[in-house]
């Protein structure tokens, strides 16, 4: 085994605990592995797996694997057909998982017709003064309790913008507004406004 940190291949470097080389892997290799499960999950269970925490189990998986010596790759390329293997199987893992019995995506059915027209019949209804009022002092005592930037990520939620358009916007993950999208329901349920 060389002696120089530089000469060591990276599944050498894990094993000898550098985080450096750890944080280089991942940086190197996340982002096509994010791409490749989310090849392989169906639009209908993308509500349900999200590829990202695939990869962070992989990474978890592969660095704690590594460490303990479980590992003996030939070629440099290995790592990342290692970690493409490892990405595949737990995917189709989760997808099975997903696809059982009561959580089968494939027997939700959507609203019907008379659902959609309902709805439509009651947002075409115009409110009268006093309860457009009492919702817009509600509305802004509510928005008084967010932070700043959950309260950004919501306004551009009602002018229509989807969570991929906001990421972009904002430069931050999709999976963090899913987050703070899910607090600020909570908080709206708890203030009466969620119904």
């Amino acid at each position: 085994m060389p002696d120089s940190p530089s000469e060591r291949s990276p599944l050498e470097a894990l094993q000898a605990g550098d985080e450096d080389a750890a944080r280089q892997l991942f940086d190197r290799y996340a982002e096509q592995l994010v791409i490749l499960a989310r090849r392989r999950i169906s639009q209908r269970l993308a509500s349900r797996i999200d590829a990202e925490d695939i990869v962070q189990s992989v990474f978890r998986t592969f660095f704690h694997r590594a460490r303990q010596g479980q590992f003996h790759l030939e070629e440099p390329d290995d790592i990342c057909k290692l970690l493409a293997r490892i990405t595949a199987h737990k995917t189709f893992r989760q997808i099975a998982f997903h696809r059982r019995a009561k959580r089968d995506a494939g027997q939700e059915t959507a609203q019907g017709d008379d659902a959609q027209d309902l709805l439509m019949k009651l947002m075409m209804a115009e409110p009268s003064p006093e309860e457009a009022t009492a919702f817009l002092d509600q509305l802004q005592h509510f928005f008084a309790k967010l932070a700043d930037e959950e309260r950004r990520i919501l306004e551009l939620r009602m002018e229509g913008y989807n969570n991929v358009e906001i990421a972009q916007r904002l430069g931050i993950s999709d999976r963090k507004i899913r987050r703070l999208m899910e607090r600020v329901r909570e908080l709206a349920g708890r203030e009466g406004l969620a119904q």
